[in-house]
C-alpha cells in the first residue's frame, strides 16, 4: 500500500505544475447515493444503498478545455446486507447490514466534449485511494422490535457476533478484521449545464477487505474466488449530482 500511495503522490506532483499556470480551475461539489457490495471470495450477501459526500477540483491541462485533471476528497459509505438468523438455543430470523465508512481520494483524469448551449459530456477515469474510518453491523431480528448495532469497528478487530449470526444458508458467520486501506479504479460520466452537473461512476477495488469465506457457502465462495478472485473486494456503482463554482 505504502508503493501505491507514494505512486498516487507522484501523479499529483507531476500534474501541479500544470494546474499552477493553469487559468481553467473550477471547484465542485458532489453528492449522491448508490449500490455497493463485494466481489470475490464470498457469498449469500446483497448489496446495500449508501450515499457520498464532498468536493474536488476540475483542472484544464489543455488550451482547449478538453483535458481535465479531477482530484477530489469525499465521505463515502459502502457494505452490504445479507439475510439470515441470530440466535444459540433460540434462533430468529434476521437481516443483517454492514456499512463501512471511508474518507476517500479518488484522481481522475478526463476527456470534456462540448455539446454546444453550454452543455457539456465528460468522460473520466483513474484511481482512487480510502481509509476506513469506522465498519459496524446492524442486525435487525424480523418479526419483532428489535434491531442492535454492534459496537464492535471491524477496521480495528474481528468479529464472531458471540457464535450467534447466521446466513440464509444456516451458515456460520464471522467477521475478520477488515484492512483500512482500499484502492482500486474508479471512472465514469459526467453530464454538465451552465454550473449543474449529474453524474455516474463505478468504483472497483483491487485490495482484499480481509480473507475470503467468511460468509456464505464454500462451494459457492470456491466458484467466488475462481471468478474474481479469492479475496473480496469493493465494488459499488453511484450517481450524484454537483455544483461546480
Amino acid at each position: 500500500m505504502n508503493r501505491l500511495l507514494k505512486v498516487l503522490l507522484g501523479v499529483v506532483l507531476a500534474v501541479l505544475p500544470l494546474a499552477a499556470n493553469a487559468q481553467d480551475v473550477h471547484w465542485q461539489a458532489r453528492g449522491g447515493i448508490g449500490y455497493s457490495t463485494l466481489l470475490g471470495g464470498v457469498s449469500n450477501i446483497d448489496d446495500r444503498v449508501g450515499f457520498h459526500i464532498g468536493g474536488g477540483a476540475d483542472i484544464g491541462l489543455s488550451k482547449n478545455g478538453v483535458w481535465r485533471f479531477q482530484p477530489a476528497l469525499q465521505f463515502a459509505q459502502k457494505g452490504w446486507t445479507f439475510d439470515g438468523y441470530y440466535g444459540n438455543e433460540q434462533i430468529m430470523a434476521a437481516k443483517y447490514s454492514t456499512r463501512l465508512n471511508y474518507l476517500q481520494l479518488p484522481l481522475q483524469m478526463a476527456a470534456r466534449l462540448n455539446l454546444g448551449k453550454e452543455w457539456h459530456l465528460t468522460f473520466r477515469t483513474g484511481a482512487y485511494v480510502a481509509y476506513g474510518l469506522s465498519a459496524k453491523t446492524r442486525m435487525e431480528i424480523l418479526d419483532t422490535d428489535h434491531d442492535e448495532t454492534f459496537d464492535t469497528n471491524h477496521f480495528s478487530e474481528a468479529f464472531d457476533f458471540y457464535h450467534g449470526a447466521y446466513d440464509e444458508g444456516n451458515h456460520s458467520v464471522e467477521y475478520p478484521k477488515f484492512n483500512r486501506w482500499d484502492f482500486g479504479a474508479i471512472g465514469g460520466i459526467d453530464l454538465s449545464y451552465r454550473h449543474f452537473i449529474i453524474g455516474y461512476n463505478v468504483t472497483v477495488g483491487l485490495t482484499k477487505l480481509g480473507d475470503g469465506g467468511f460468509i456464505g457457502s464454500t462451494v459457492a465462495n470456491i466458484v467466488s474466488a475462481a471468478l474474481f478472485g479469492g479475496h473480496p473486494k469493493n465494488i459499488s456503482a453511484e450517481i450524484s449530482v454537483g455544483y461546480q463554482f
